[in-house]
């Protein structure tokens, strides 16, 4: 079965790279069809709550296919509308396997281990240093840096270091998800919305430098008194340290012109010029750090595992792809959303909407994709009243919000795996953080619609 995945979900994502260029309707309903295939094959194999979100959806999507007589030829193209997320979640893990196959990871850790008098500055370099991972490994990082956090804070008691590693490890994954090239939930958004990415990009980047500097000013004086153990062997960074910092930051400026470039000369969206360039971009700098051989044999040996993700995802995506291009289709939301029409003359209050929801379907375990679907089509009549802008910068912070609050989510659930506290005690230590990282990006979006 595991071979089959591979070949189903290789393809579907293949046909979606090549139908950028052929743009052929028998590609698209070959690669609809393969991805109705994609789906039933995951529904063995996939957790229990991506089984029933996908069935969910599905059964509701059936339902009004047959009510509303959809052409049964619509089927296909409907179950490739997801096609660019689910290509970038196949694709995203090379970045993330070049950075541990060249121990990037462990060379970040060092900075860590110097030169580090105090638990306040403790927290300054590991949340530094969480924010650069959550770059290049995503979820990956998680489970690396707690190991770290953990060992340098082992003379603290156990709450102390629970509160403490929440709070450098998910906060800087959100304000670093927040304009990431490869965060998934940034490219939904500006496919809902269709905002420019690099136009969004300048303003979520100020907007994460902003939420760093207020983060680490409050917690360096919150820690600042708590002297932590030294070690005179790890005051001084190694060339080799520095070095592969510097490589780190190359990689990613590369990384985001090549990508550019793509999306220029081949008039592509950016996210899809993103798909395009990660496997030849991630090949190359394997080939000239002398790492190939081991950089592709790494992925031969973790490629079962990301087959099991993936199919959690296309048991997840499909059906809300199929959910989503039937509802435009039928039209079944419109006397409701025309009910809600007044709202275009009042932002703030739709703004605030989309945050509040956003925050409060996550406490209840919704998963941020099928969230953002939902508020897709709420905000969809309101785009040509609002600046798509502004719709994105708020959906986006809204989203990632979530990363450290949402009690049910995957980064809370994989950092509570090592404290096995009860989920919400974790929301509750970032809350009052969170709702400022909200209401912050709100109000920028707010400003914006009025630039």
């Amino acid at each position: 079965m595991q071979s089959i995945k591979f070949y189903i979900y290789s393809s579907f994502v293949a046909l979606y790279m090549i139908n950028l260029f052929a743009d052929s309707n028998v590609v698209t309903y070959t690669q609809g069809a393969i991805g109705i295939i994609a789906l039933l094959i995951s529904i063995y194999g996939a957790s229990k709550t991506y089984q029933v979100i996908g069935l969910i959806f599905t059964f509701f999507s059936s339902i009004m296919f047959i009510v509303y007589e959809v052409p049964f030829s619509n089927i296909a193209p409907y179950f490739t509308s997801m096609g660019l997320l689910i290509s970038l979640l196949y694709i995203i893990p090379f970045i993330n396997h070049y950075m541990i196959v060249g121990r990037f990871d462990q060379s970040l850790y060092q900075i860590l281990q110097s030169n580090t008098p105090h638990l306040g500055k403790f927290y300054a370099k590991s949340y530094l240093t969480s924010y650069a991972l959550t770059l290049f490994i995503f979820l990956s990082m998680i489970p690396l840096s707690y190991q770290f956090i953990k060992e340098r804070t082992s003379q603290f008691n156990e709450k102390l270091t629970h509160q403490f590693a929440t709070r450098s490890i998910l906060r800087p994954f959100a304000a670093a998800n927040v304009w990431s090239p490869i965060e998934v939930y940034i490219a939904l958004v500006v496919a809902i919305t269709g905002a420019y990415y690099l136009h969004l990009l300048p303003i979520l980047l100020g907007f994460s430098i902003i939420m760093v500097l207020i983060d680490l000013t409050i917690n360096y004086s919150r820690y600042r008194n708590l002297p932590l153990s030294t070690d005179s062997q790890t005051n001084k960074l190694s060339k080799e340290t520095i070095q592969k910092v510097v490589y780190l930051v190359v990689f990613l400026i590369l990384f985001m012109i090549t990508a550019t470039t793509t999306h220029l000369v081949f008039d592509l969206e950016f996210f899809d010029a993103i798909v395009l360039v990660i496997i030849p971009y991630t090949l190359a700098w394997a080939l000239a750090t002398g790492k190939l051989r081991t950089f592709i044999r790494y992925n031969r040996e973790v490629w079962g595992t990301q087959l099991w993700t993936m199919q959690n995802f296309m048991m997840l995506l499909l059906p809300v792809g199929f959910f989503n291009e039937i509802v435009s289709d039928t039209g079944v939301f419109e006397p409701i959303l025309e009910s809600l029409s007044w709202l275009e003359y009042q932002p703030l209050l739709l703004f605030k909407f989309i945050l509040l929801s956003s925050m409060i379907l996550a406490f209840f375990g919704f998963h941020p994709l099928v969230t953002l679907s939902l508020q897709g089509l709420f905000v969809a009549p309101f785009l040509d009243t609002i600046n798509p802008l502004s719709i994105s910068i708020v959906m986006i912070v809204s989203v990632v919000v979530n990363d450290m609050t949402g009690t049910f989510n995957v980064p809370i659930t994989m950092l509570n795996q090592y404290f096995k506290r009860n989920p919400y005690q974790l929301t509750f230590w970032n809350i009052g953080y969170a709702l400022t990282f909200g209401v912050i990006g709100v109000l920028i979006g707010y400003l914006l619609n009025y630039l």
